[in-house]
């Protein structure tokens, strides 16, 4: 067993040098303030992917029947909805933090009704259809293919947290000051601070409880490599669908 848990940790680790973490999005949020119309996007469509967060998790564990797997899974998911705090729920921790960032670029009160009304992209639309494959395994019920899409998310999440921290970090220039700024990233610090650890190690713990040969660790490579590919996809999508990316592309063209 331990030399299987080395494997899934090797594996889940190779999410560092993909473009799941390096790519157009995260150099345009980190790389400076956007302007409203971009933060839309991003807000809008972060946010239709985020909702789906707590279900994709709960998927996970009905897709096991080993106990171990499923204990970790409910720390997971326990985590994510607040510990039994709603207002503390990682997805109402967001729409909070967007409102407030949204409503500060606009210079005026930002609903979330607003929000919502804001097309999703069909990229982000085809990112949620694979995502629930994916949890879903389409039908086939082998957890592995299961628990290898919850270790890529999980692996993932922890670095996209930072990233988009150090993102938010750009709009300090908004807040009165700078314990205004921090007391309203409680959505990132939940997530920097404790909650994405823990999950990559449950993920992992999870994920090794299902395997008991070379094959069967393989299973759990297939699903984990194809939610890297549709995570690039999706950042990919969001950065191009930005008006000053898309400004920029069509001064190249012109010029």
């Amino acid at each position: 067993m331990e030399l299987v848990e080395r494997k899934i940790q090797s594996l889940a680790e190779s999410v560092f040098t993909h473009k799941a973490l390096d790519n157009a999005f995260y150099r345009r949020w980190m790389g400076g303030s956007l302007p409203l119309a971009d933060v839309e996007v991003f807000a809008r469509n972060y946010l239709a992917r985020t909702t789906q967060t707590s279900r994709m998790v709960a998927l996970s564990f009905v897709s096991t029947d080993d106990l171990y797997a499923q204990v970790e899974i409910v720390k997971n998911l326990y985590s994510e909805m607040g510990y039994g705090n709603p207002e503390k729920a990682h997805l109402a921790l967001l729409e909070s933090y967007l409102i407030d960032l949204l409503s500060r670029l606009a210079d005026r009160p930002y609903s979330m009704d607003e929000l919502t009304a804001l097309p999703v992209l069909e990229s982000s639309h085809t990112f949620s259809r694979e995502q629930l494959s994916l949890y879903t395994d389409g039908g086939n019920n082998n957890p592995r293919h299961v628990l290898g899409t919850l270790l890529a998310q999980e692996w993932l999440a922890y670095s996209m947290l930072t990233r988009l921290y150090e993102g938010a970090r750009n709009y300090k220039h908004l807040y009165a000051n700078n314990d205004d700024f921090h007391e309203h990233c409680e959505y990132f610090y939940i997530h920097i601070g404790d909650a994405e650890k823990e999950h990559k190690i449950q993920a992992v713990k999870a994920a090794t409880q299902e395997c008991t040969t070379d094959q069967h660790i393989e299973e759990v490579k297939a699903s984990f490599n194809r939610f890297l590919i549709i995570t690039e996809q999706y950042w990919d999508g969001i950065a191009r669908a930005m008006p000053s990316m898309q400004n920029r592309a069509a001064s190249r063209v012109t010029t």
